[in-house]
C-alpha cells in the first residue's frame, strides 16, 4: 500500500475480529474473522493501553512482539492520521499504528475478500 488517503475506504476492518496473527521473516500478517487481511512489511507501533506501553517495530519481522494480545479483539476504530500513518483501534484499548515510510516498496496490503 502506498500512503493512506481516507478513512472511509478502510471503514470495512471496523467490526472484524483479530483471528491469527502469523511471524515470518519480513513479513507480519493479522486475518480477521470472517474476511480480511493486513500484511505488514513496513514499520509498526503497538500501543498496549493496560500497561501503559508501546512496542515500537522498526521493520515488521518474528522479532519480539505482544501482537497476541489482539488475537480475538475487534477493531473498534479505523484513523487515518496522515498520508502515511494509519491507526487501528482495538476492543481491548490497544492500537495498532502503520506507518508507511518508503515510496519504492509498499509497506502494507489491506485486503477484504468477498466470500460468495
Amino acid at each position: 500500500m502506498h500512503g493512506f488517503h481516507d478513512s472511509a475506504a478502510l471503514a470495512f476492518l471496523r467490526g472484524l475480529e483479530v483471528e491469527q496473527v502469523c511471524l515470518g521473516r519480513y513479513q507480519t500478517l493479522i486475518h480477521f474473522h470472517p474476511q480480511g487481511r493486513i500484511s505488514m512489511e513496513g514499520p509498526y507501533v503497538h500501543e498496549i493501553t493496560s500497561e501503559n506501553r508501546q512496542m515500537i517495530q522498526p521493520r515488521s519481522s518474528c522479532g519480539p512482539n505482544d501482537l497476541y494480545r489482539l488475537l480475538g479483539q475487534s477493531v473498534s476504530e479505523v484513523v487515518v492520521l496522515s498520508d502515511s500513518t494509519l491507526r487501528l483501534s482495538f476492543s481491548n484499548g490497544d492500537t495498532l499504528t502503520l506507518i508507511d515510510d518508503t515510496d519504492q516498496y509498499e509497506s502494507f496490503v489491506i485486503s477484504f475478500n468477498q466470500v460468495e
